[in-house]
């Protein structure tokens, strides 16, 4: 438990979002306190791949994430050169940049990454203390923040007084209670490669204090991961996601499509859409072009066969079959309907193998692949939530917001636990701690520097 009485700025998280935040705030010349719930600084950010991107433009933002906060999306798109050259600043290797059409971004070391920003939020002055979790918020007599409450692995319970509070808690994805409340019913059906110890302890205690959450609380993002009995260790999940569902055919357990499975960039939005059908079940299906990852027009980049055969290894229910009808047999086995399954199969290949996929009732944009050389595959799958995109509710400025709408004195929120910034699409997570957690720290620096007492009123 850190040994302090005040702050005056506490970044609650010590991910990409509170890292960035606190080493801000820092530079600014704040005293600043960062929490993390979990053992050891880095949070999801620990978990990822280290891929810093967003869209080149808002163009490419629009095409993919067709609806959230738009001036909080220009900001990615804008603020993710600078945040890099930023990062830099403070000895930072950030790699070899990459660039093309859909994505820009680097690949950086994230143990290194948060070596670094520790040792720098420390070398100002500031400290980092794990295993302490955020309890709870207070207000003063203005409305203000007032203090935070904090308790550590042990229940040892500290109030730090401080006039500028910084939530980077990562989200809620790791509470299956307030998964099962905001995101699906069938919550417990989904593989939760979220962080564990994010489990919406910014959100709880923003909304104790009157803070309002965002649109669109269901939305995730996450991918489409092989269904139970397939059980297969973390380190295994990326081998077995099906990254390529564009390229496939999603149906429910009616045999029925539920989605255009080729809007997406990659795989980032059929897991929510996934997690809203019945008993959060889905399957993807696929013919021998398709399986064999053959260069069709229209085709992505993402190879399928590997992570289908891998998902069948690990045990997810399969199907192999000559003619769709003793597909519709196998997949019946499961609970799908037969009848369903084959009327929709059929109408879907005709369509779009005569280019008019886009007539369908549920429409199909792109990769116009039917089902016409057998064999024909089919993998039972499930959502996997990563991070949620819904959580409290911000302004552009990252200020949290009250149910009024209004700004909350001294009280802002990056990352996950902002909510909003996406909803129905994904163009980049850590890029949102980097930009979102710099511009917090810098503004509730300023805000404490301008208040004249701790407790900002």
């Amino acid at each position: 438990m850190p040994d302090l009485s005040r702050a005056d700025v506490v970044v609650c998280g010590a991910g990409m979002a509170g890292l960035c935040a606190g080493l801000a705030a820092a530079e600014a010349g704040a005293q600043v306190l960062v929490v993390e719930k979990g053992p050891a600084p880095g949070g999801s950010m620990k978990m990822s791949g280290g891929t810093v991107w967003t869209a080149p433009s808002m163009d490419v933002m629009l095409r993919f994430v067709p609806a959230g906060d738009r001036e909080r999306q220009r900001r990615l798109v804008d603020g993710l050169a600078p945040g890099l050259e930023w990062l830099r600043g403070h000895g930072v290797d950030t790699g070899t940049p990459f660039g093309g059409e859909r994505q820009v971004g680097v690949e950086l070391d994230v143990v290194a990454l948060t070596d670094r920003m520790v040792a720098r939020i420390q070398a100002a002055g500031g400290e980092v203390a794990a295993s302490t979790a955020l309890e709870s918020l207070e207000r003063g007599p203005g409305g203000g923040i007032s203090a935070v409450n904090l308790r550590d692995a042990d229940g040892t319970a500290a109030r730090v007084a401080t006039s500028a509070v910084i939530l980077a808690t990562g989200g809620f994805g790791g509470n299956l209670a307030l998964l099962a409340t905001y995101v699906t019913r069938y919550a417990d059906s989904m593989l939760r490669r979220a962080n564990p110890w994010s489990t919406g302890d910014g959100l709880l205690a923003a909304t104790a204090i009157g803070a309002r959450t965002s649109p669109s609380m269901s939305t995730f993002y996450g991918h489409t991961m092989p269904a139970p009995p397939a059980d297969p260790p973390a380190n295994r999940w990326t081998a077995v996601t099906q990254y390529g569902s564009q390229d496939m055919i999603l149906v429910n357990v009616r045999g029925e499509r539920f989605m255009d499975e080729s809007i997406s960039l990659a795989d980032e939005r059929a897991p929510a859409e996934i997690a809203q059908q019945p008993d959060g079940r889905a399957f993807v299906i696929v013919d021998q072009r398709i399986y064999d990852d053959r260069p069709l027009p229209g085709r992505s980049r993402t190879e399928i066969r590997p992570n289908f055969d891998g998902a069948v290894a690990a045990g997810a229910p399969s199907v192999t079959a000559a003619t769709l009808d003793d597909l519709a047999d196998g997949m019946a086995a499961w609970g799908v309907s037969r009848r369903g399954l084959l009327a929709t199969l059929t109408e879907f290949t005709e369509a779009v193998e005569s280019g008019r996929g886009a007539e369908l009732r549920i429409p199909r944009a792109g990769s116009p692949f039917g089902l016409v050389e057998p064999p024909f595959r089919a993998l039972a799958v499930r959502a996997g939530i990563t991070f949620t995109l819904g959580g409290i509710d911000v302004d552009p400025d990252q200020r949290v917001l009250d149910r009024g709408g209004r700004p909350i004195r001294g009280l802002w929120a990056a990352g996950a636990d902002a909510g909003g910034t996406y909803r129905s699409g994904y163009m980049g997570g850590l890029v949102l701690g980097l930009v979102q957690g710099r511009a917090a720290g810098a503004a509730a620096a300023a805000f404490a520097r301008a208040a004249t007492t701790p407790a900002a009123s």
